[in-house]
């Protein structure tokens, strides 16, 4: 995978997302066969997040994906998240679904735990900078934002209804570019992941409700542009963050045995 990742960044982040997907599906199929939902999936995306983790630790690549610790210029030109913030809270005005046990909230805070990790790492991290080191900043941010709204496609094979899933990928989009654009702009994908992981759970704990979500999205759509654009213009007067700017994969470490 080094190799791959050197030679060809782009097939190397496909790869992942395609046994990310694969996985979840496995663990989908796998719960529904011992009776109970999210049962199998959380753990094997524990196990997932584990071995990225070690994967790109390994051979030196935390900073270059994003996985650094914040500093003060992690929230330089961000608003410190706030617009962030806001598209989470909004879900919580719905009010929460009745009949939560404390098993399946735990359930689905592990399993969101790690699809916030995951998703964050493999398309603002391995699909944006691969694309970048073939191409431009403008054309990462697009793919990489476009890429991951359309991804949320592979959801209809979980039982969600057409304007779900609609929604979904209105969604997707949207927060996908607004997110590539922070990441230029700062570098780091740790506030993403706090952001993705809140936004899921809040999702997927909170009640339905068609109309609200309907006024949610179109929130979420004036919100994201507005952000967009002013994150667009910062990038415009300042440039992307060093580490962006260096598209290339660092060497990686030699293991010692």
């Amino acid at each position: 995978m080094n190799a791959l990742n050197r030679k060809s960044p782009i097939w190397h982040a496909v790869i992942w997302i395609v046994a990310y997907v694969v996985l979840v599906n496995l663990g989908d199929w796998l719960s529904e066969l011992i009776g109970g939902s999210n049962l199998a999936t959380p753990l094997l995306l524990v196990a997932f997040s584990i071995g990225l983790v070690f994967y790109v630790a390994r051979n030196g690549w935390l900073n270059f994906y994003g996985l650094g610790p914040l500093r003060r210029r992690s929230f330089t030109g961000t608003w410190l998240y706030i617009p962030l913030v806001v598209i989470v809270s909004l879900q919580f005005f719905k009010g929460f679904k009745e009949n939560l046990d404390v098993t399946a909230v735990l359930l689905i805070v592990v399993l969101m735990i790690c699809v916030g990790f995951i998703e964050e790492l493999l398309f603002r991290g391995f699909l944006f900078k691969g694309i970048l080191a073939k191409g431009t900043l403008a054309r990462a941010v697009l793919i990489s934002g476009v890429t991951f709204g359309i991804g949320h496609v592979v959801n209809l094979a979980r039982g969600y209804t057409g304007t779900e899933q609609l929604l979904q990928i209105g969604f997707g989009i949207l927060l996908g570019i607004v997110l590539a654009l922070l990441f230029a702009v700062t570098g780091t994908i740790i506030p993403f992941i706090i952001f993705h992981v809140l936004f899921n759970i809040s999702g997927n704990l909170t009640a339905e409700n068609n109309e609200y979500n309907f006024w949610m999205l179109l929130a979420t759509v004036v919100i994201s542009i507005g952000y967009g654009g002013y994150l667009v213009g910062r990038l415009r007067r300042h440039g992307a963050d060093q580490g962006v700017r260096e598209p290339m994969i660092p060497a990686a470490r030699e293991v010692t045995r």
